[in-house]
Protein backbone atom coordinates (compact mmCIF):
# COMPACT_ATOMS: atom_id res chain seq x y z
CA UNK A 1 0.00 0.00 0.00
CA UNK A 2 1.53 3.33 -1.06
CA UNK A 3 1.65 6.34 1.24
CA UNK A 4 1.46 10.07 0.59
CA UNK A 5 4.54 11.57 2.28
CA UNK A 6 4.87 15.09 3.71
CA UNK A 7 7.70 16.08 6.07
CA UNK A 8 8.78 19.39 7.57
CA UNK A 9 12.24 20.50 8.72
CA UNK A 10 12.68 23.82 10.50
CA UNK A 11 15.81 25.71 9.45
CA UNK A 12 17.55 28.40 11.45
CA UNK A 13 19.78 30.97 9.74
CA UNK A 14 22.91 28.80 9.98
CA UNK A 15 21.47 25.88 7.99
CA UNK A 16 19.70 27.78 5.19
CA UNK A 17 22.73 27.97 2.84
CA UNK A 18 23.54 24.24 3.10
CA UNK A 19 19.90 23.40 2.45
CA UNK A 20 19.93 25.64 -0.64
CA UNK A 21 23.13 24.03 -1.96
CA UNK A 22 21.50 20.60 -1.72
CA UNK A 23 18.07 21.56 -3.08
CA UNK A 24 19.38 23.65 -5.97
CA UNK A 25 22.24 21.22 -6.73
CA UNK A 26 24.97 23.84 -6.39
CA UNK A 27 27.73 21.32 -5.70
CA UNK A 28 29.49 19.06 -8.19
CA UNK A 29 29.50 16.00 -5.94
CA UNK A 30 27.45 14.84 -2.96
CA UNK A 31 29.49 12.43 -0.86
CA UNK A 32 26.97 12.70 1.98
CA UNK A 33 24.19 11.38 -0.30
CA UNK A 34 25.33 8.61 -2.65
CA UNK A 35 21.76 8.29 -4.03
CA UNK A 36 22.23 11.47 -6.09
CA UNK A 37 23.04 10.66 -9.71
CA UNK A 38 24.64 13.85 -11.04
CA UNK A 39 24.09 12.62 -14.62
CA UNK A 40 20.32 12.83 -14.00
CA UNK A 41 20.37 16.23 -12.24
CA UNK A 42 19.54 17.87 -15.59
CA UNK A 43 16.08 16.25 -15.25
CA UNK A 44 15.32 18.17 -12.04
CA UNK A 45 12.81 20.99 -12.49
CA UNK A 46 11.20 23.86 -10.58
CA UNK A 47 7.53 24.52 -9.97
CA UNK A 48 8.55 27.71 -8.14
CA UNK A 49 11.84 29.18 -9.36
CA UNK A 50 14.42 29.97 -6.67
CA UNK A 51 15.19 33.58 -5.73
CA UNK A 52 17.44 35.57 -8.05
CA UNK A 53 20.17 35.73 -5.40
CA UNK A 54 20.19 33.27 -2.49
CA UNK A 55 17.57 31.86 -0.15
CA UNK A 56 19.19 33.77 2.72
CA UNK A 57 19.14 37.13 0.91
CA UNK A 58 15.52 36.59 -0.13
CA UNK A 59 14.52 35.61 3.42
CA UNK A 60 16.25 38.72 4.79
CA UNK A 61 14.41 40.87 2.23
CA UNK A 62 11.04 39.28 3.09
CA UNK A 63 11.63 39.65 6.84
CA UNK A 64 12.71 43.28 6.45
CA UNK A 65 9.69 44.15 4.27
CA UNK A 66 7.29 42.47 6.71
CA UNK A 67 8.92 44.23 9.67
CA UNK A 68 9.43 40.96 11.54
CA UNK A 69 11.31 40.77 14.80
CA UNK A 70 14.11 38.22 14.53
CA UNK A 71 15.83 36.44 17.40
CA UNK A 72 19.13 34.57 17.16
CA UNK A 73 17.29 31.25 17.37
CA UNK A 74 14.42 32.13 15.00
CA UNK A 75 13.31 29.59 12.42
CA UNK A 76 14.00 31.45 9.18
CA UNK A 77 12.79 28.79 6.75
CA UNK A 78 10.78 25.59 6.70
CA UNK A 79 11.85 22.90 4.26
CA UNK A 80 9.07 20.59 3.14
CA UNK A 81 9.71 17.18 1.58
CA UNK A 82 6.88 15.97 -0.64
CA UNK A 83 6.72 12.54 -2.24
CA UNK A 84 4.97 9.18 -2.03
CA UNK A 85 6.10 5.60 -1.55
CA UNK A 86 8.79 4.63 -4.11
CA UNK A 87 6.71 1.93 -5.80
CA UNK A 88 3.86 4.41 -6.35
CA UNK A 89 5.98 7.39 -7.43
CA UNK A 90 8.14 5.38 -9.82
CA UNK A 91 5.06 3.81 -11.44
CA UNK A 92 3.56 7.18 -12.42
CA UNK A 93 4.26 8.52 -15.91
CA UNK A 94 6.28 11.80 -15.85
CA UNK A 95 3.22 13.97 -16.61
CA UNK A 96 1.34 12.43 -13.70
CA UNK A 97 4.32 12.86 -11.38
CA UNK A 98 4.32 16.55 -12.29
CA UNK A 99 0.57 16.69 -11.60
CA UNK A 100 1.19 15.11 -8.18
CA UNK A 101 3.78 17.74 -7.27
CA UNK A 102 1.65 20.60 -8.65
CA UNK A 103 -1.29 19.44 -6.53
CA UNK A 104 0.95 19.27 -3.45
CA UNK A 105 2.29 22.77 -4.22
CA UNK A 106 -1.28 24.10 -4.36
CA UNK A 107 -2.06 22.40 -1.03
CA UNK A 108 0.98 23.95 0.70
CA UNK A 109 0.40 27.36 -0.94
CA UNK A 110 -3.14 27.52 0.43
CA UNK A 111 -1.82 26.99 3.95
CA UNK A 112 1.38 29.07 4.01
CA UNK A 113 0.74 31.65 1.29
CA UNK A 114 2.31 31.52 -2.17
CA UNK A 115 4.18 34.76 -1.40
CA UNK A 116 6.16 32.93 1.33
CA UNK A 117 7.43 30.14 -0.94
CA UNK A 118 11.10 30.54 -1.84
CA UNK A 119 11.50 27.52 -4.10
CA UNK A 120 9.80 24.29 -5.09
CA UNK A 121 12.21 21.97 -6.88
CA UNK A 122 11.51 18.41 -8.00
CA UNK A 123 14.48 16.05 -7.78
CA UNK A 124 14.48 13.37 -10.45
CA UNK A 125 18.12 12.44 -9.80
CA UNK A 126 17.59 10.20 -6.77
CA UNK A 127 15.88 6.82 -6.33
CA UNK A 128 12.40 8.28 -5.78
CA UNK A 129 11.15 11.52 -7.36
CA UNK A 130 10.43 14.07 -4.62
CA UNK A 131 9.96 17.80 -4.18
CA UNK A 132 11.74 20.14 -1.78
CA UNK A 133 9.50 23.12 -1.10
CA UNK A 134 11.07 25.84 1.05
CA UNK A 135 9.12 28.68 2.62
CA UNK A 136 9.73 31.60 4.95
CA UNK A 137 7.18 31.36 7.80
CA UNK A 138 5.85 34.94 7.81
CA UNK A 139 2.28 35.20 9.09
CA UNK A 140 -0.31 37.55 7.55
CA UNK A 141 0.20 39.73 10.66
CA UNK A 142 3.91 40.07 9.82
CA UNK A 143 5.36 37.72 12.43
CA UNK A 144 8.16 35.27 11.71
CA UNK A 145 6.70 32.10 13.22
CA UNK A 146 7.06 28.51 12.06
CA UNK A 147 4.91 27.54 15.04
CA UNK A 148 2.00 29.60 13.67
CA UNK A 149 2.05 27.42 10.54
CA UNK A 150 3.12 24.03 11.87
CA UNK A 151 1.89 24.19 15.46
CA UNK A 152 2.39 21.22 17.74
CA UNK A 153 2.26 17.46 17.21
CA UNK A 154 -1.55 17.50 16.97
CA UNK A 155 -1.39 20.24 14.30
CA UNK A 156 1.20 18.27 12.33
CA UNK A 157 -1.11 15.26 12.45
CA UNK A 158 -3.91 17.45 11.06
CA UNK A 159 -1.55 18.59 8.27
CA UNK A 160 -0.91 14.92 7.43
CA UNK A 161 -4.62 14.07 7.37
CA UNK A 162 -5.48 17.07 5.18
CA UNK A 163 -2.57 16.30 2.83
CA UNK A 164 -3.66 12.67 2.51
CA UNK A 165 -7.25 13.74 1.89
CA UNK A 166 -6.18 16.11 -0.89
CA UNK A 167 -3.79 13.71 -2.61
CA UNK A 168 -6.07 10.66 -2.31
CA UNK A 169 -8.90 12.63 -3.94
CA UNK A 170 -6.92 12.14 -7.17
CA UNK A 171 -4.97 8.95 -6.38
CA UNK A 172 -7.33 6.90 -4.23
CA UNK A 173 -4.80 4.11 -3.71
CA UNK A 174 -2.73 6.39 -1.45
CA UNK A 175 -2.92 5.61 2.27
CA UNK A 176 -2.37 7.87 5.24
CA UNK A 177 0.33 6.59 7.55
CA UNK A 178 -0.54 5.88 11.16
CA UNK A 179 -0.29 8.89 13.41
CA UNK A 180 2.63 8.81 15.83
CA UNK A 181 0.07 9.91 18.44
CA UNK A 182 -1.61 6.52 17.94
CA UNK A 183 1.47 4.35 17.50
CA UNK A 184 3.48 6.06 20.25
CA UNK A 185 6.43 6.66 17.92
CA UNK A 186 8.38 9.85 18.42
CA UNK A 187 8.76 12.29 15.56
CA UNK A 188 12.01 14.18 15.29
Amino acid sequence: MPYAILRFQKRKAGSVAACERHNERKKEAYKSNPDIDIQRSKDNYHLVAPPKYTYKKEINRMVREAGCKVRRDSVMMVETLITASPEFMNSLPPAEQKEYFAMALDFISERVGRQNILSAVVHMDEKTPHMHLSFCPITPEGRLSAKAFLGNQKSLSEWQSAYHERMSSRWNELERGQSSMITGLSIS
